[in-house]
């Protein structure tokens, strides 16, 4: 059974520059405490009945513009007011002191992995040194390389998307790049 299936989770929010991370409530719990406070209580707060889950127009609305103020939120640094990486409800952050693993943390997250899973696989392999990431880079590469020549050789036919699908390789393939020129990290 799936770890986040009976109990809430928070997701974790970093600041690389200050290297904390923060929990904060996912945007389905907000939502699904706002509709029980909605559906299952009184105006003056006692709970009489259940009444289900049906919103008047003018409440759906509201629910509607809620969502969507919650999805879009930006998590500022309570420290530096930098905006927050959302890393997911796996992430387990380094200590503040150990700066090549927050290197390694910021890299990750540019090159677009993050720490969302639904608990029951966990988030696979993530290297602990500088050497371990440099393999792991360029593992990543070639794998999405051969991803890449794949999907050119795909034909138009088989695959209509084929161009966005190109595209999306390109740019992760690029995004690996740079993070390999990017990060210089020492020697151990």
């Amino acid at each position: 059974m799936c770890r986040y299936a009976g109990k809430t989770y928070k997701s974790h929010y970093v600041c690389f520059k200050c290297r904390k991370s923060f929990k904060q409530q996912d945007v389905y719990d907000i939502i699904k405490r706002v509709e029980k406070e909605k559906v299952y209580h009184e105006p003056d707060g006692k709970v009489i009945r259940k009444v289900g889950s049906v919103f008047t127009k003018t409440e759906t609305a509201e629910l509607q513009k809620m969502v969507s103020e919650i999805e879009n939120r930006t998590i500022k640094c309570p420290e530096c007011s930098n905006v927050m990486a959302d890393l997911g409800k796996d992430f387990k952050a380094p200590k503040k002191t150990a700066v090549k693993e927050w290197k390694i943390v910021e890299s990750l997250f540019k090159t677009g992995k993050c720490f969302h899973s639904c608990g029951c696989d966990g988030i696979g392999y993530i290297p602990e040194n500088p050497k371990d990431y440099e393999t792991y880079l360029n593992d990543i590469l070639k794998t999405y390389q051969e991803y890449l020549a794949a999907c050119q050789k795909t034909p138009m036919e088989e695959c209509p998307e084929k161009i966005e699908e190109i595209n999306y390789w390109a740019d992760k393939i690029q995004k690996i790049k740079s993070e390999i020129i990017n990060n210089k990290f020492e020697k151990t």
